[in-house]
């Protein structure tokens, strides 16, 4: 007697149209290519679990960085000087402690600074990010109100503006009203 196999092979398949589940169009339905997506999904997790050590190590060295710019430092300079002091501490760490604790960190690029001077490298004093003391956000005026005084609008201004100056001036229109019709009440 021969035997087809169908739920072994039902099986199979059902396990792959479940992993495809939420994928769009035949990619959740149709097997074939269900399974040429999970496969694919597959390689992308595999590759994404590298590249997702690679950003954060990106974020953390951007952290360390303005911190110890704001204390006066380059990030190499920081990392140099802290190497010369023998410090183990990871760029992780550096980075939580930029944003958690300031002043141990600005202890630490102080450290960095003196261990650097031991060395023979010359450290500048001052950077630009270290001399402004405050930062000033400027805004935008806000816009004058057109009053009543106002000139006249013309044909070139928008249905918009001509309806801001009817109400300005307390002159009724309809709201579904054409910009001829506005501009006659004008």
């Amino acid at each position: 007697m021969r035997v087809k196999g169908g739920t072994v092979t039902r099986a199979r398949r059902k396990k792959m149209i479940k992993l495809a589940k939420g994928y769009r169009g035949q990619r959740h339905i149709n097997y074939k290519v269900a399974k040429e997506r999970v496969w694919k999904s597959w390689t992308y997790a595999f590759r994404d679990r590298k590249q997702t050590k690679r950003n954060f190590r990106k974020l953390w060295i951007a952290r360390i960085n303005a911190a110890a710019r704001i204390n006066g430092l380059s990030y190499s300079n920081f990392m140099h000087g802290l190497s010369l002091m023998g410090t183990t501490v990871n760029r992780k760490m550096l980075a939580d402690l930029a944003i958690t604790d300031p002043e141990a960190f600005a202890a630490l690029v102080v450290e960095a600074k003196k261990a650097l001077e031991a060395d023979g490298k010359h450290v500048a004093s001052k950077t630009p990010a270290t001399t402004e003391k405050t930062v000033t956000i400027n805004a935008a005026a806000p816009k004058a109100d057109k009053s009543a005084s106002a000139a006249k609008p013309t044909d070139k201004n928008t249905v918009a503006e001509i309806k801001e100056y009817l109400t300005a001036n307390n002159i009724d229109f309809q709201a579904s009203a054409k910009k001829a019709e506005l501009l006659d009440l004008v």
